[in-house]
């Protein structure tokens, strides 16, 4: 099941932080958009993957609440493929995972332009393949060493070019396992570069 931990406490990091300001003198300014870039995937297994990173790519949208100048909450819905390239007994073997991610985020804003990204994300796996490309071409899909579940604490980077376009770099460090190999889970961690597209864009003052 979905990890209630990790999301109960980005919940209270969050409220606490929001109720920190006075809802009456602040602007909110709630935006949404969509994002996408590069991914890259760092499987943590033993043995280590043949390469050190896997390069794919996620895409999604997402919905930002921008509490006067300081603040700013995101929470998205991406897709996103993962994987690892190995060596088994001299067959190459590629690993591959699809998963939704569902990151949410608090973004500490160092004026107009630059922003501190932390957050937790939430991994929930779509699809997944183990394939040995030898002479047999064996496949099985699902992957059974895909976990189902697992979650991550995010850090990052946020650089706004514009009111429209902005610039997102991001490290997930994997809190849970994600894969099981020979009995024995591990973590996965990512580092992702991309870009927002701010689509529609709403602000009004708080309770009044």
């Amino acid at each position: 099941m979905i990890k209630k931990a990790s999301i109960a406490l980005l919940v209270t990091i969050f409220l606490t932080l929001v109720g920190t300001y006075k809802a009456s003198a602040q602007l909110v300014k709630v935006s949404v958009g969509v994002n996408g870039g590069a991914l890259a995937t760092q499987m943590t297994t033993d043995p280590a993957p043949s390469n050190p990173m896997y390069i794919n790519g996620y895409g999604g949208a997402f919905a930002s609440i921008h509490i006067g100048k300081a603040l700013t909450v995101r929470g998205a819905a991406n897709y996103a493929m993962q994987g690892g390239f190995y060596e088994v007994s001299n067959v190459p073997v590629t690993v591959s995972q699809s998963y939704l991610q569902i990151p949410m985020t608090l973004l500490l804003n160092a004026g107009r332009v630059l922003s501190f990204e932390v957050g937790l994300v939430q991994n929930i796996l779509m699809q997944s393949q183990y394939k040995e490309n030898g002479t047999t071409a064996y496949v099985e899909s699902p992957d059974p060493g895909a976990l189902k579940y697992n979650f991550g604490a995010v850090g990052g980077i946020c650089i706004n070019m514009g009111k429209v376009v902005f610039l997102n770099v991001r490290y997930c460090y994997g809190l849970s396992n994600s894969y099981v190999m020979y009995g024995q889970g591990f973590p996965t961690s990512t580092i992702s570069a991309g870009l927002g597209f701010n689509i529609y864009t709403s602000k009004k003052s708080a309770f009044r």
